[in-house]
């Protein structure tokens, strides 16, 4: 999975805002005119800022690098309180912490040493733990996306085109891309663990029952088990609550309510006592597969998450600092473009990988 891409001869956007809350009240306006929201009621403001995108449109087509910069700041202020408001979706995933640029992502966690509750003789010596801890950097990992501004459109006042498409995919695209880091980064720590207890299994080709139970089995001794994953693998789960094999015999038993909770949404709720809890999974549009059947998803499909309900999640996830910019020409096509990057880490705390379980593909 890439979370970037290349520009050539990029310049990192500088623009001093000298009055913040005129400039947020600008944005506010430039908004309602890119989302095609009711911008007259702003009346005598709207003119003024259709005349100014206007100009700076202009400007931009004719080279110009500060009205860019000036175009790209907009952008960024209309994009980072969406963004920033939409990656608290994160949270679902583990413990979700906000810092700042001049903060470094941290993880601290505790363990035990000496801890051993045994039946013992009257006047018998009595064991102390001792509580040790470690803390360790999490190392963010930069998320961007990008846009082609299209000045004319701009110059001609058409605010509804291209550009407000590609305002909004930008909060979609990045927000995905940086969910995809935090699933890649807990995947590589739970197959990549030999040091402690692992709760991680691959299989070859779909995911068996056997595989399935068996991963219940380990995580319910920790509590209730939410298993989470793609429509494709939590359906193929769910197929199993209809039948019964006895003997050499297949016994159907789908229940009334079963079947209709299927119809409605695709899928029955719970498989063995454990919640099914379906990850959306959306097509990136910009990557067709290459026989052109469908499109690359944002996360892969063939990974099964088992958690268990209402344990602190070892996972901790990072974001720092706020959304920034810059232009220059991609690396691949060429294209002058403007680039949005977010840096975000993600860390699985060492020593409790056990308190996820995962079954994924080989070769993966």
């Amino acid at each position: 999975m890439e979370y970037t891409f290349e520009l050539n001869n990029a310049q990192r956007d500088q623009v001093v805002i000298k009055d913040q809350a005129k400039f947020k009240k600008f944005v506010e306006i430039c908004s309602a005119l890119l989302s095609g929201n009711d911008a007259d009621k702003f009346g005598k403001e709207k003119d003024h800022a259709v005349a100014t995108l206007k100009a700076l449109g202009n400007r931009s087509n004719n080279g110009d690098s500060k009205a860019r910069a000036e175009i790209n700041e907009i952008v960024k202020f209309i994009v980072q309180p969406k963004l920033l408001e939409s990656m608290k979706v994160l949270s679902f995933m583990g413990n979700y912490h906000e810092i700042g640029y001049n903060e470094q992502a941290m993880v601290k966690t505790y363990t035990y040493e000496g801890l051993d509750a045994r039946a013992q003789a009257s006047g018998g010596d009595v064991t102390f733990a001792a509580k040790n801890w470690k803390q360790y950097p999490v190392v963010t990992h930069t998320i961007s996306s990008g846009m082609v501004v299209d000045y004319r459109e701009l110059e001609s006042g058409n605010f509804a085109g291209t550009t407000a498409e590609e305002v909004g995919q930008i909060q979609i695209d990045m927000n995905n891309k940086a969910i995809a880091f935090a699933m890649d980064t807990i995947y590589n720590a739970l197959k990549n663990n030999t040091d402690y207890v692992s709760f991680f299994a691959e299989y070859s080709d779909t995911p068996t029952q056997t595989a399935v139970d068996d991963m219940i089995a380990k995580m319910r001794r920790m509590g209730r088990v939410n298993i989470i994953g793609d429509f494709s693998v939590l359906s193929t789960i769910c197929d199993w609550n209809g039948y019964k094999t006895v003997g050499e015999s297949t016994v159907p038993f789908f229940s009334a309510a079963q079947v209709d909770e299927m119809a409605r949404v695709g899928l029955n709720g719970f498989y063995k006592g454990a919640a099914l809890v379906e990850l959306p999974n959306p097509y990136n549009y910009m990557k067709p597969l290459a026989d052109k059947s469908a499109f690359e998803t944002y996360y892969n499909p063939d990974r099964i998450y088992f958690t268990a309900q209402g344990n602190a999640s070892p996972v901790n996830i990072f974001r720092r600092g706020g959304l920034t910019s810059m232009s220059g020409n991609d690396v691949e096509t060429g294209v002058m473009k403007t680039r949005y990057d977010i840096e975000i880490g993600a860390d699985v705390v060492k020593g409790r990988e056990f308190e996820i379980g995962m079954l994924a593909k080989e070769a993966d």
